[in-house]
Formats: C-alpha cells, structure tokens, sequence
C-alpha cells in the first residue's frame, strides 16, 4: 500500500499547528521503507499509544504491526512488525532548539508517558490473562480428529479446544497460563487481545536427557513425535531465545535442540533480506550452547 493512499485529515498537534501533516506522512514512509506495510488505514489512530495493526504478507485475522507516534516540538516515535521482527524508532528531521529547562520538560513528559504506557499495558495483561485461565478451564481436551491436528499428522498432547478452535497454552518460567493461542480448523492462529506473549512458552511431554525447542506448535509436536522427546513452543521467532534460555534455566543438565523454521524466502524480500527463521534459531543455539536443527529442503535430495 502506498503512502498516497492514507489519510491525513486529522487536526494538528503541534503548538504551532505546523508540519503535523509532513510528520503523518514522513512516518508512514520510514514504515514502509522498512517493510511496514499497513493493510488498513492508521492514519487517524496514531498518537502516543502503541497501536496495532495488520500488515501485508499477515494471515488471516493477524495484526503483527504495531506503532507509536508523539507530535511534541520534534515529532518522534517507534514501529514495528512481530512476524518480520522489525522493529525501528523514527524522529522528525525538523530541529528545534530548546532551553535546558524545555528539555526537562520534554524529557520528563515522555518518561511519564512511557511510565502511564506500561502500567496500562501490564494491566490490559493481567486481565487478558485471567480471561484466558478462566477460558482454559472451562474447556475440554482437544480432538485427535480436529482438522489441524490431522492435516499436520500430530496429537492434540497439552492442548484443550473450545468450540472448533485449538488451544495452546502459554506459560511462563513459573507455570502461569497469561495468554492462549487459538487455532481455527483452517490453521489460522490468535492471541488473547491485549496478552502478554514475550518471554511465554508451552511445553509438551516431559522434560528429559534432551529438549526440543522450536516456534510453532505443529513443528514442535511433529518433531516429539519423530524424536520422542519433549519440546517447548516459543510461539515466534523473536521469541525463540527466551524460550531456549528458559529451558537451559530450568533443566541445566538437557541437551538442548534448537528447531529452526527455513524462511529462505525471506532472503530476497526486498526490506528483509534474511531468513528470519533460521537466523533466530542459530542466535538461540549460541545463547545457550545447543544444538541446531534445520529442515531439509527440496533441492537437497537432488
């Protein structure tokens, strides 16, 4: 989507009711240089809010951008893409001089707002994660026969379902269920609105002589079916390191195998230009002295 076809029809911010409109647009265009590609207008709810958004290349019902945006005497803010694990801050090239006293202000004002920022934040995850505990208890083990379950040929092993959909747990060091992931029949997948997913994983099986960790719950499953042994699901590539070190806390004594998903297609994206998979899983492995794991590739028969 081009920058062109936003809308900036909101009314000015700055004291001086100047340059807001060139800072709307020149965000937007810092987004889309690094790949942040929305899906649907944003223009009229950024503000100093982290919000949410979809982007393209996302699934079906997914909102991996996010961004936020402060029209203060030098506009500035930060955005980001979980699936892409882009993630960049942005200020305004207008400068402006300020006094120290200005500069106390400034500086103070943002620090009570990131401050305001994370207590909402950390209260919109407490409650989600009530929501979720209360969800998972009152539903029933999953169906070997659910659509998911059989098309990726793995057991339902930890899971619950609530109505069609899969749920998958996500626990911290703990134990503490603060979010769930739900999986429709068709493989789409969602989070709890306003959950906590950094530093949150779901373990399979017992924990052994040898651990499996990996992203997604089909990969982890298939791989306990095939090994044997117990995996964790870290749930994304950013969180892949979490999940590894976790793991290494919790059971020194394991060996630790590190899963990686291949997104070798990825490479020649024109902002991406990586395999986000893999170089996640190699950054994991190092983390905790582990072992790597890579899925063969068609061409490697040959």
């Amino acid at each position: 989507m081009k920058v062109e076809a936003f809308s900036y029809s909101r009314r000015d911010r700055h004291s001086d009711g100047t340059m807001t409109q060139d800072a709307f647009a020149a965000f937007i265009a810092a987004m889309e240089a690094a790949g942040v590609r929305p899906t649907e207008p944003i223009a009229d709810r950024l503000g100093s809010d982290l919000i949410r958004f979809a982007c393209e290349g996302d699934g079906s019902g997914k909102r991996n951008g996010w961004a936020v945006l402060h029209l203060d005497e030098r506009p500035a803010g930060a955005f980001g893409n979980y699936r892409l694990q882009v993630s960049e801050t942005w200020r305004s090239g207008a400068i402006m001089r300020l006094s120290p006293a200005e500069r106390r202000e400034v500086t103070e004002r943002y620090r009570a707002e990131k401050e305001r920022r994370e207590a909402m934040r950390l209260h919109e995850q407490q409650e989600a994660a009530a929501r979720c505990r209360a969800r998972w208890e009152r539903c029933r083990s999953a169906d070997p026969q659910h659509p998911y379950l059989v098309r990726k040929r793995v057991s339902g092993e930890g899971l619950r379902q609530d109505g069609n959909r899969l749920l998958v747990p996500m626990l911290d060091a703990g134990g503490v269920i603060w979010n769930l992931q739900a999986i429709a029949p068709d493989g789409s997948k969602r989070f709890a609105t306003g959950g906590r997913q950094a530093g949150l994983f779901c373990l399979i099986g017992d924990p052994g002589a040898v651990m499996l960790v990996g992203e997604g719950f089909a990969t982890c499953a298939a791989a306990r079916r095939a090994a044997g042994y117990a995996a964790a699901v870290a749930f994304s590539a950013a969180n892949l390191s979490a999940t590894a070190q976790a793991m290494a806390l919790a059971y020194p004594e394991a060996d630790l195998v590190i899963l990686a998903d291949d997104d070798a297609h990825l490479v020649d994206h024109p902002t991406i230009r990586k395999n986000v998979g893999l170089e996640a899983a190699r950054a994991a492995a190092l983390a905790v002295g582990g072992r790597l794991a890579i899925p063969p590739r068609k061409d490697d028969a040959a």
